[in-house]
């Protein structure tokens, strides 16, 4: 019996001597990364999954910025003492020991790896071995990997040497034998350009712990429930047809798009005014040039966010600037509601433009003029057009580039809609182009109000992160 109690109690301090080693030998760093994140999408999988699958003792503390903005904080206090600038993908392995950009981070992740164990940079300036780290000390909302394993913070306390024992030990139940904790469904992480899907998962005091392998059915927890998930996983999760709709709308009903477009159609029928048949096709081809136009000003424009968005100051920053944006617009729309006036900036077209559009669209005698002349007309669109466009190419950017295809492809379609019904009411007879232009004319005031309603609604939808 003894020779029984005595083996128990060697197993038991081999055990320990064996996650104390493991801990003394972390190589431990600081990943700053964001989902959604073009360069992100290049490094995550490597750092995040493949270098963790080969090396045991490599310990990630990352910081996730876009869907969890309390991380952005991180960005500001690391380069404050590290001098580690403002780009992501960012990995921090002590002061004047850290890489940025596709390459260099998972090369000197190798390095590090290849040198041994490392102390775990803070904040503040200082290190600290990972067997003396403490886990629930760590500011904002971090996530800490290690081999398959992954601890999620979710609220301001913990054991700390509970969550570090759980990366580190080989008898998971044995840890947490007479804890307190919760079975929960696994959630999968999210990291830029795919997930990470662990089998199991629990939740303990402030924290949820996911990891592969053997679940840990022989120990009795309390009653298996659904999680409550951590707040990373609830803000701006997907973007719904509605929101791109609503979005949409408001270009759909700008007073400049119905203006150069009831121009066209004067300068067709001016043309001819018995081709009534006629205008259906190069209607159709004025406005298909419009659609393909603005499709691909919106892969630009979307590009063009996703560069901007390398300095994480402004990605940021960005979701307060665009819902800024859409307020000052929503504004200047009410404005011209109570007190109008002709050719608004960046809500109609300058009036000193509007002669000189006329003109180009007198000179319209084919399909084929139709089209090009449609394609040429969205430079003046775009002034007046823009604001709402920018703002959804704006959002849209946390996207990849081919996930944002359908979404452009949607809201173009929005966009133009009203122009082909209006081609079609002409072509039918049940509408004369003079009826549409008066129609117009008479209600722009309404037109700038519900505008300026819908920009001011996306404008504090966007502040107050409901969209």
């Amino acid at each position: 019996m003894k020779k029984i109690k005595l083996s128990l109690v060697l197993m038991v301090f081999l055990l320990s001597l064996t996650s104390v080693i493991a801990a003394n030998d972390a190589i431990c760093t600081v990943y700053i990364t964001g989902v959604g994140c073009p360069a992100c999408a290049q490094e995550d999988p490597i750092i995040l999954d493949e270098l963790l699958k080969e090396e045991p003792n490599f310990v990630v503390v990352e910081y996730e910025i876009y869907k969890e903005q309390e991380n952005g904080q991180m960005v500001m206090e690391y380069d404050s003492n590290y001098n580690s600038g403002f780009h992501i993908p960012l990995i921090i392995f002590g002061k004047e020991d850290f890489s940025v950009g596709v390459g260099p981070v998972r090369r000197h992740a190798r390095e590090a790896i290849e040198k041994g164990s490392n102390y775990c940079p803070l904040p503040d300036g200082s290190s600290v071995a990972f067997d003396g780290l403490d886990l629930t000390s760590l500011p904002a909302k971090p996530k800490i990997w290690r081999g398959e394993r992954i601890l999620i913070k979710t609220e301001e306390r913990g054991n700390n040497a509970l969550l570090r024992e759980l990366l580190i030990t080989e008898n998971l139940s044995a840890a947490l034998e007479g804890i307190n904790f919760v079975i929960i469904k696994s959630s999968a992480i999210a990291i830029s350009g795919r997930s990470i899907y662990f089998d199991n998962a629990i939740e303990l005091d402030g924290w949820i712990f996911q990891w592969n392998g053997e679940s840990i059915g022989a120990i009795t927890p309390a009653e298996e429930e659904e999680p409550v998930q951590p707040q990373e996983f609830e803000q701006r999760d997907g973007l719904g047809f509605y929101k791109v709709f609503i979005i949409a709308l408001a270009d759909t009903v700008n007073p400049c798009a119905l203006a150069v477009f009831i121009l066209f159609l004067i300068g067709v029928m001016s043309y001819d005014p018995k081709r009534g048949k006629k205008i259906l096709s190069i209607g159709a081809a004025f406005v298909t040039a419009v659609y393909i136009c603005y499709f691909t000003y919106g892969l630009i424009i979307v590009k063009f966010w996703q560069v901007v968005q390398a300095l994480t100051t402004v990605r940021l920053a960005l979701y307060t600037i665009l819902g800024a944006v859409a307020i000052v617009l929503g504004v200047l729309n009410l404005k011209d509601f109570f007190w109008y006036k002709p050719g608004g900036f960046a809500r109609e077209m300058p009036i000193g433009w509007r002669g000189k559009v006329k003109k180009m669209m007198l000179g319209i005698t084919s399909i084929k003029g139709a089209f090009v002349m449609g394609a040429f007309v969205t430079i003046f669109l775009m002034p007046c057009t823009m604001g709402p466009y920018l703002i959804a190419t704006g959002i849209l950017s946390t996207l990849d580039l081919i996930k944002v295809i359908p979404w452009l492809l949607v809201y173009n379609l929005i966009f133009i809609l009203p122009l082909y019904g209006i081609v079609l009411g002409v072509y039918f007879g049940l509408k004369k182009v003079e009826d549409v232009s008066g129609w117009k004319e008479r209600n722009i005031r309404k037109l700038h109000l519900v505008v300026g309603l819908i920009m001011l609604f996306i404008g504090v939808a966007i502040i107050f992160g409901w969209i």
